[in-house]
């Protein structure tokens, strides 16, 4: 499952799970005060933070607190609270569930970013194995697009060398047209464009030129598919193009 579905999972999840343990703590709701099941929902809410993102922990959050007022407060069944020291538990809980949810988030968002890296170095420690293995070009570049496709937003990717000619594409790229936008590798890699790589990369096409050893030996023409590309994604596609670029310049 990719990230992206996993979050969107956890954002359903987590708001659920706080209601259905609300729900799981009625008969319990006597023996002490709500705001000793408090400790409960943060728990839930830290938890959420840390697989689903920061939109998955605050709508965890907000929930919770809903979840404690109508199920294990009085009066019961209602979003009201009549006692002073319920009212103190439930906006403390919404206030430190927030917080959760931002400081937990912000481990998500790193353990994210340590994801993606090792992506990328998977990526390009693929290309290196098929240059070390001397695997036949076009079963290499092919490897490196497959992987390519787990790693970035890409629908498709195809190689073609100098003449025109397709060598190497991913699944479903066959007789796709040649896309008419090029893109630059300074423009994918520039530190200046990180709100346009929030874009998705072209669902009509790009083409990159291959160059090694001062010459281009091709092109790669990619196809976005429809997620967004960050300036980190832009940059490993970048990469990419220069490492089939040496691998196509065996030839």
């Amino acid at each position: 499952m990719e990230r992206d579905d996993e979050e969107l999972l956890y954002l359903g999840a987590g708001p659920l799970v706080a209601i259905l343990l609300g729900m799981a703590l009625v008969p319990m709701r006597g023996f002490t005060t709500a705001s000793n099941y408090t400790f409960l929902f943060m728990a839930l809410t830290i938890l959420v933070a840390g697989l689903g993102g920061r939109a998955a922990a605050v709508a965890t959050a907000l929930c919770s607190a809903l979840s404690l007022d109508f199920f294990l407060t009085r009066p019961y069944m209602r979003l009201s609270i009549a006692d002073k020291h319920d009212v103190i538990a439930f906006v403390g809980l919404a206030m430190c569930g927030l917080i959760a949810a931002a400081v937990g988030s912000q481990r998500g968002e790193r353990v994210k970013s340590l994801r993606a890296s090792r992506e990328q170095l998977e990526l390009v420690q693929s290309g290196l194995e098929q240059l070390e293995k001397g695997v036949p070009t076009d079963r290499a570049l092919t490897r490196v697009l497959d992987v390519s496709r787990g790693v970035l937003p890409l629908a498709a990717a195809v190689v073609r060398d100098t003449r025109g000619n397709l060598i190497a594409a991913t699944e479903r790229a066959h007789g796709m047209p040649v896309p008419s936008l090029s893109l630059g590798f300074d423009a994918l890699e520039s530190p200046a464009a990180p709100d346009r790589a929030s874009q998705p990369l072209p669902p009509d096409g790009a083409r990159l030129t291959l160059v090694a050893g001062g010459r281009q030996v091709g092109w790669i023409d990619v196809w976005g598919n429809g997620k967004p590309a960050s300036a980190q994604a832009r940059r490993t596609l970048s990469g990419m193009a220069r490492l089939l670029a040496v691998i196509l310049a065996r030839e």
